[in-house]
């Protein structure tokens, strides 16, 4: 079932809110499909660039391995519950994505270390030393931005598409 669109309002506040969740929030949030059919969550430091989510993942980590068997995900972004006067007010985008690996010596990768470095600190020296850390990059799809109460929209990527409403 579908749910009940309308065109499009001015929709500028929403969009640079969507914008903003991206440069504010420093960790997604991944779900993933265990082997047992079971949804896992897990969080992992981000850095955007070149229209992808780029993040370190462990072998050792139970969503690195669903990930190789099942690359289709969906991921989170949230609003700090501290920034919002309403709880049940709380921005929040979600994606289905897709993520693949990307090896080490891939050109991007020296350029991607050193802007996960710089957002998230030097941690990063040590878990690129890790071989068990991969860099990871994840493309987002279709999703939803709640922006508020009345405040929802189909989204594709960063471009809203289409204000949604209750049935």
């Amino acid at each position: 079932m579908t749910e009940p669109q309308e065109p499009l309002p001015s929709s500028q506040p929403d969009h640079d809110r969507l914008l903003a969740l991206r440069h504010q929030v420093r960790a997604l949030i991944l779900a993933t499909i265990d082997e047992d059919g079971f949804p896992n969550l897990s969080t992992l430091p981000f850095v955007w660039r070149d229209g992808a989510f780029w993040v370190l993942m462990s072998d050792l980590a139970p969503h690195t391995r669903q990930v190789k068997q099942n690359p289709t995900v969906e991921l989170m972004l949230l609003e700090d519950e501290g920034q919002t006067a309403n709880i049940y007010n709380r921005a929040r985008v979600t994606w289905r994505a897709d993520v693949s690996r990307v090896e080490r010596g891939d050109h991007r990768a020296h350029e991607l270390f050193d802007a996960l470095r710089a957002r998230h600190g030097k941690i990063l020296d040590v878990l690129v030393q890790l071989p068990d850390f991969h860099l990871h990059r994840i493309v987002p799809g279709a999703g939803r931005l709640v922006n508020g109460f009345g405040r929802a929209f189909k989204i594709d990527g960063f471009e809203l598409l289409a204000h949604l409403r209750g049935a």
